[in-house]
């Protein structure tokens, strides 16, 4: 039997030393956290508002940047409300500036902007390689995402106030005119559209966006009406008349949330009204405040934001989880993430009790899901009307005064 080389074994144990030395320092490396995007306007296309994401309290500013308009001449509106969301290290959003922005999600760094030339109220929409948006000329943009580059457009006949969605390669999005829209995603072509019979001589400037559950899309109208339509032919489903009037010292919410076959909506009331997603049957009422936001977090629990309360209910029995009063009032917005509701307020600061040196900002409370105890608060340097996002262990806010911060988690 031939002895075996001495050389020949040296080099075995080297491969396998080198092997093994490989396979340690991948097993060392920390794996790739995968986080959810909140990749359109109010996390996703059911507009949940809600996120399982981990965020890790205290919160601390991260960056800051100012997207406000530069000139005096243009007729702005005084307020951002072009959400910004969140994918993959990235933030979108858009600005009454007429441009819109990627930013590093953690340097705050321009990658790519664009000059719409119209204010941009619509917030934008993420999904694959595509990023969407809409602007105030009517016209809908899809763009690669990465290197925001135009791939197509279209135009509707009425400025865009809504978000879009992207599903099944489709865009499906309103004009404020009342119509819906589906475009072919890789072309922009249209598919159909649906538009309400009914004719206003004055019709209400409503800021809804469009959610879909499955094959069906939610949306609200400005004549009152809460419609659930086929995403695959643009057919009306079912209709029901929520709101009998819009006269409200505070906007309230008029985007459907879909959750477990129920389409929730606040009705003329300030009520959470909860309808089946099949035929529009009211399912439930919850009137416990006059509400003008809510997010269902979980699938038992409600929480309704009124003017200075928040109050969390059982959606089954109705039964008070908790309640909590806010010091800052009015609310603006809420949204949940990681275990905390998050409540965005506007209130009036009167240094020294001047009231000459009087200016309105906005404050972030974060509060305990499961009891409603405060475990954060953070000042800001202006009222917020857009809806914030959060992803990443990051939170970002647009304020009206055109300036968007993002918090990081510690």
């Amino acid at each position: 039997m031939p002895k075996r080389s001495s050389k020949s074994s040296a080099h075995r144990y080297s491969a396998l030393l080198a092997a093994l030395l490989l396979l340690a320092g991948c097993a060392s490396k920390p794996a790739k956290v995968a986080w959810e995007p909140w990749s359109s306007f109010m996390h996703d296309d059911s507009r949940s508002n809600a996120s399982a994401d981990k965020v890790v309290l205290p919160l601390a500013l991260a960056w800051g940047k100012d997207i406000s308009p530069v000139s005096v001449l243009k007729d702005y509106s005084g307020l951002q409300l072009s959400s910004p969301v969140i994918s993959e290290g990235r933030l979108y959003t858009g600005s009454e500036n007429e441009l819109f922005y990627t930013f590093d999600l953690k340097t705050g760094k321009v990658i790519w902007k664009f000059d719409a030339e119209y204010v941009l109220e619509a917030p934008p929409a993420v999904s694959g390689d595509y990023l969407c948006f809409g602007s105030s000329d009517g016209v809908m943009r899809c763009f690669d995402k990465s290197a925001g580059k135009v791939l197509w457009s279209f135009q509707a006949k009425s400025e865009i106030l809504s978000a879009p969605v992207i599903k099944d390669g489709r865009v499906l999005f309103s004009s404020s005119d009342d119509k819906l829209y589906a475009l072919s995603l890789s072309t922009g072509e249209k598919l159909w559209s649906y538009g309400r019979s009914t004719y206003q001589t004055v019709a209400p400037r409503v800021r809804s966006s469009t959610a879909v559950s499955g094959s069906t899309l939610f949306h609200f109208f400005s004549d009152g009406y809460l419609a659930a339509i086929s995403a695959d032919t643009g057919k009306e489903l079912w209709s029901r008349k929520v709101v009998k009037s819009f006269d409200a010292n505070l906007p309230a919410r008029r985007t459907p949330l879909v959750s477990d076959g129920l389409v929730y909506m606040i009705d003329d009331t300030n009520a959470v009204v909860a309808l089946n997603a099949e035929n529009g049957e009211v399912k439930g009422v919850y009137n416990i405040i006059k509400t003008y936001d809510f997010v269902v977090p979980d699938k038992k629990t409600l929480v309704m934001a009124g003017t200075d309360r928040v109050v969390a209910i059982n959606r089954v029995t109705g039964a008070i989880l908790w309640k909590r009063d806010l010091v800052y009032s009015p609310v603006s917005t809420v949204f949940a993430a990681g275990g905390h509701l998050f409540v965005i307020s506007n209130y009036t600061a009167v240094p020294l009790g001047i009231k000459f040196l009087a200016k309105d900002k906005g404050f972030i409370t974060a509060l305990r899901l499961e009891n409603g105890s405060v475990d954060w608060t953070r000042k800001l340097p202006s009222t917020v009307t857009s809806n914030a996002s959060s992803a990443e262990n990051h939170v970002a806010v647009l304020t009206d005064s055109g300036l968007i911060e993002v918090f990081e988690g510690k």
